[in-house]
Order: C-alpha cells, then structure tokens, then sequence
C-alpha cells in the first residue's frame, strides 16, 4: 500500500513501488542489448561516438520519464482530490464535484486475473479522474473511493478489455479506443529507430549540397 502522509493536510496515494523497478529492468533489457550490438558493429567502422551520444540521449530520456513517473500522486484532502499526473500537474477536483464512484475489475488479456479501475465521475457522467490497477494497488484505489460520501457503484462481475472498449469508450483513453492505431505507432516507432540505427553504424556520412 502506497499511501503516505503530505507535507499538508491530506495523505498522497503513489503508484505501485514495482512499477519503479519494473521500468528500470524493462528499460536495461530494451537499451543494452542494442547498443551493445550498435559498439560491435560501430568500433570496426569509427562510428561509435555517435552511438555514445545516442545512448546518452536515450539514458536522459530516460531519466526524464523517469522524474516524472516518480512525481505521480492523488493527494486526498479534505474538500477534493489533487492528481499529479505523468503530464499534468496540480489537476485540482472538489469533492462536490464528485457524483460517482465506479468500480470494475477488468481481466488480464486472456487470464482469469483482473485489474480493477476506478472512474470518477462527476453528475453529467463526464470523468473527472481515472485509476488503474496496473499502477495503483486495492488498498489505494478503495482509499480513493471511499475518501469521500457519493454513491459507489462496483460492477460484479468482471469485463474483458474489449466489452470495456463497447460499453465506456468515453471514459478510455483514446490507444484504448483504437487499439490499432496505436499498433500502428509502434510499428512506426520502430522503423523510425532501425533507421536512425542504420544511420548511427554506417561511416558514409550524408552531405547536402
């Protein structure tokens, strides 16, 4: 359970403690793998500087992603919620704003495990906050829910991925929608990397005249 004091009034919820060395395992065996490759191929041709500078922007990018996930919170106060999100900041929602709590569990791909997620949302049905089971644990999640008096609603039985998508494509973010399109981004984000891989190794270089 991840639920700390503030440094005011209120207690901070903070993402899963895995989630923290889960990146940092997934990101070694992503980054060193291929620039160990990229040294091979690169110290033969002279080109390895360019390879030092590409990991050295690839670890900053990092570093950066890393601050920021470090930096997510939901600070519960006494008259609302302040969310500090992976690209927002001091997202501030009173509690009279909140209507409802919805809970549901949603299954893990093809397994029989869920992950809950609670909605948020306020009385025109619009979502005022969104949590994840794969980021936040139970015990953070139902302190959220249950912070302050509106009605909870817990769906019980749990929902695929897919019905979830049919039923509240509204409350989903929009790689949840289309789940195409945002196969679509990664197959593009990594043609993009084997190119600049390519570019990185070879030792003509390109002169525009």
């Amino acid at each position: 359970m991840a639920i700390r004091p503030s440094s005011d009034t209120g207690i901070d919820v903070r993402p899963r403690a895995q989630i923290f060395s889960q990146t940092r395992l997934v990101a070694a065996a992503l980054i060193l793998p291929v620039f160990t490759a990229m040294f091979w191929f690169a110290i033969p041709r002279g080109t390895w500087p360019r390879v030092v500078i590409a990991m050295l922007f690839v670890v900053a990018l990092y570093a950066a992603g890393a601050a920021l996930l470090r930096g997510v919170s939901v600070r519960i106060t006494h008259d609302g919620l302040i969310e500090r999100g992976y690209f927002i900041h001091n997202n501030r929602i009173p509690a009279k704003r909140i209507a409802t709590a919805l809970v549901v569990d949603v299954y893990r791909g093809a397994s029989t495990d869920t992950n809950r997620q609670l909605f948020l949302l306020d009385s025109t049905g619009e979502l005022l906050l969104r949590m994840r089971g794969e980021f936040w644990s139970n015990d953070d999640i139902d302190a959220v829910t249950h912070a302050f008096d509106v009605p909870v609603q817990h769906r019980p039985d749990p929902v695929t991925a897919a019905r979830l998508r049919t039923e509240m494509p509204d409350l989903l973010y929009w790689f949840e929608r289309w789940p195409w399109v945002g196969g679509l981004a990664v197959a593009g984000a990594i043609a993009l990397l084997a190119l600049l891989l390519i570019a990185l190794m070879s030792p003509a270089s390109l002169v525009i005249s």
